[in-house]
Parts: structure tokens; sequence; C-alpha cells
């Protein structure tokens, strides 16, 4: 394995360490794949200049140029608006957005290049990755089920009891993750089920076995829809068999534990409430924060619908307007990834990022439809993570999450790739 490989597998198993391990630089707190990634770049730039100078940005990538463009220019004309030390912040972590979307480009232009062993370095880090976190997650359910036990709500987070976290401290998030990881990992099950490859089949069912119980113990609502969107695009894609599985699924998770019982019940009634079904319903307490996080996006959005107010800016507009402190886990963007997109970058921004969802998505349907190679199964699982992702990101920023961006951005590098040998 050369270095471009190596740095490649680092950066994607490094989101494993999570919330444990942050590196401080120049007073900004750093993940470590925001060290490794550049590193890569580095390397990747290096193998270009000396061996291939071609450029290939593919569909997609000429859908991120259109965003990275707007961005840009969204945080150009905001800079003239509002105290310089706030746009010098917000523009640390553009680059970080730019640096974790760049990774479909380089994804894309590696595979186009007939580089086997970049898909193998980056399936490999994906299913490494998810089994430690899924690991890491059942000894933190056995050994620290409440943060109340390690004082952690006194640095901000939430003091979640008797839900698996993991590493990242936050069981939406890692239930999001889960749910993404879950599309392409089940797709390759069903690959070898109808290739008949039986010792790979299960192996990777048992390995999405017990990831679904993890996801089952985050007991995290917007999870379980994500899982479900997710099992129901795979099932339309490639198995109609699997809706049968999706409806036991959620009858036996339904039916096994008081606890989602609630908080499905719960759900159910706050989601009857918010669209006015019942007027007399109260919402319960997460839906309530959650719908005036939305609420307070809206007004930023209904002041500044054009240009936002600039990206990673939202804290600070919170801050302005009463609503949020900077030292709140949750301060950068609103529970919806949308509509802090919106808020941030303008309805031309939002509009952008909605343009790469929907060229990602003709790319995956034009490589999976009446197709049974290898690729047509990993983008229809592809697709079908995307889709719950979109779904979770209705009611968490998880778009914009550092430690899922990563995944999420190679997945779609992954989804511009066109039918190569190295798919055999």
């Amino acid at each position: 394995m050369n270095a471009l490989s190596l740095f490649l597998g680092l950066a994607l198993v490094a989101p494993v360490t999570g919330e444990l391990w942050h590196l401080s630089i120049f007073g900004f707190s750093l993940l470590p794949s925001d060290i490794l990634i550049p590193v890569f770049f580095a390397l990747w730039a290096l193998d270009k200049w000396k061996n291939d100078r071609a450029l290939r940005l593919g569909k997609i990538g000429k859908a991120i140029a259109l965003f990275w463009f707007v961005l840009g220019l969204t945080y150009i004309f905001n800079a003239f608006r509002f105290p310089w030390k706030e746009v010098v912040v917000g523009c640390t972590y553009l680059l970080r957005l730019v640096m974790y979307m760049g990774l479909a480009l380089a994804a894309h232009d590696l595979l186009e290049r007939n580089r086997p062993r970049f898909l193998k370095v980056i399936l490999g880090g994906f299913l490494v990755s998810f089994i430690l976190i899924v690991i890491l997650g059942f000894l933190q359910l056995q050994f620290f089920p409440s943060f109340l036990d390690l004082g952690l709500e006194l640095q901000g987070w939430d003091p979640h009891i008797g839900r698996l976290l993991s590493t990242w401290f936050d069981p939406n998030f890692v239930g999001g993750y889960l749910a993404f990881m879950l599309g392409p990992l089940l797709a390759l099950g069903l690959y070898a089920r109808h290739h008949r490859q039986k010792a790979w089949f299960w192996v990777v069912a048992a390995v999405s076995l017990v990831g679904l119980v993890a996801l089952y113990y985050t007991f995290s609502r917007s999870a379980y829809l994500a899982l479900m969107m997710t099992l129901v695009i795979l099932a339309f894609l490639k198995s109609r068999k699997l809706l049968v599985a999706v409806i036991v699924l959620a009858i036996l998770g339904f039916a096994v534990s008081p606890r989602v019982q609630d908080r499905v019940t719960e759900g159910w009634e706050s989601a009857k409430a918010l669209v006015g079904m019942d007027s007399g319903a109260a919402l319960d307490p997460t839906a309530e924060l959650r719908v005036k996080s939305w609420q307070h996006a809206v007004e930023v959005i209904r002041d500044h619908p054009w240009i936002g107010v600039g990206y990673n800016r939202y804290a600070y507009e919170m801050n302005h307007r009463g609503y949020a402190l900077l030292s709140d886990h949750d301060a950068g963007g609103s529970d919806s990834s949308l509509l802090t997109l919106w808020a941030t970058t303008g309805i031309f921004g939002l509009l952008a990022i909605l343009g790469i969802g929907f060229v990602a998505g003709v790319q995956g349907i034009r490589r999976v439809w009446k197709k049974t190679d290898f690729q047509s199964y990993l983008a229809s699982g592809l697709l079908a993570g995307f889709a719950g992702v979109m779904v979770h990101a209705i009611f968490v920023n998880s778009l914009l999450y550092a430690l899922m961006m990563g995944y999420l951005w190679v997945g779609v590098g992954l989804l511009d790739y066109r039918d190569r040998k190295c798919y055999n």
C-alpha cells in the first residue's frame, strides 16, 4: 500500500475516535481527519502532477464546483456586512466543508484512472469504521450508559441515559451514520447472495445484523426514519423481498421495547400536533426544541433569504438574536441541514446543494437500473443510504456534521464512477 492509499484509508477510519480526540491548533479544535485529509490531498496532487494531469470532474464534480462558486460568492458578499472576526472564523469552516466535498472529486479521479486498490481501500475503510463504531457503542452502553456519571453535561453535552452514543456522544448522529452505512453494506450482501458467494453473504449478514441492533439502541426516531427510508429504497431497487423484512423489523422493534413504543408514540403525537391534526396535543420536549430550532432558522431566512448570513456564521447570528451560546455543541446550525444551508448561503446555495443531490441521484439510477454487476449493487446501496440521510437531515444537521461528511462525499464520488474492470 502506497502513501496515497494509506492516508485515504486513515482518513476514513479516523472518525472512529469521534469526540474523544481533538487537536488544538492556533485556537481551533480539529479532528484527526482534518489533518489527514489535507495530507491525502497533497499526495494526490503530487501523484496527479507526476502521472496524470487530466482534469476529471465528472457530472457530480461539476455540480460540486457550481456549489463552491455560489458558496464563495455568498461568503464574499457577507464579508462586507458582518464583523471581520466572525467572517474569518466562518472562513475556516467553509474551507473545511470544501475539503470534505473535495473527497468526492478525488475518489472519482482515482477510480476513473482505473486504480482498483482505491476501491478496496474505500470499502475497507467503510467496513472497518462501521465495525469499530458499533463495537465501541456497545462498550459505551455497557460501561458508560449515562453522561451524568461522567459529568459531560457540564461541557454542553446532552445527558443521554441508556442510549448508544459510541465515541460520537450523540445517538442521533450515530444513528444517522449507521442508517447510511447499512445501505451499501446490505446491498453488498444482496450482491453476494445473488452471485452465490455464501461465505461473504453470511459475513455481511452478521455485521449488518449487529449494526441494526446498534442503531436500535440509539433510540433515535430520526435514525429509525432514516433506516426505514434506506431499506425501502434498497428494496425497490434490488430486492422486493426486503420489503417484507422491513415490515417485520418495524413490528418486532416496536413490540419488544416499551421505550421504543414510548418514543415512537410521542413522535407520532408530536407530528400530529405539528401539522394541525390534533391541536390539543402537546409536543414532546425533544420535538419542541427541534421546532424552536427550525423557527429560529426560518427567522434568519426571512431576514436574509438570498445570500444568507455567511457559512458557519449561524452561531454568531443566534447569539446576536439571543437564542444560543457559542459554546453550545449544536449552535453551529439548525436541526435541519437544508434550513442551515439556506440560512447561511441563501436560496442560491440551497438550490446548488440540491442540484448536487439531483445529479447524484440521476447518476446513481443510471448505474443501477436493470443491472446485476457489482457496481450496480454498490450504487443502489449508496443511493438508499443517501435517501436515508436526506430524511435524517430534516431533523438533524447531519449533512454538515464533520464526522459523517467524509463517508458521504466519498460515497458521492463512487456514484459518479463509470463502469470499468476495477469493479469486477
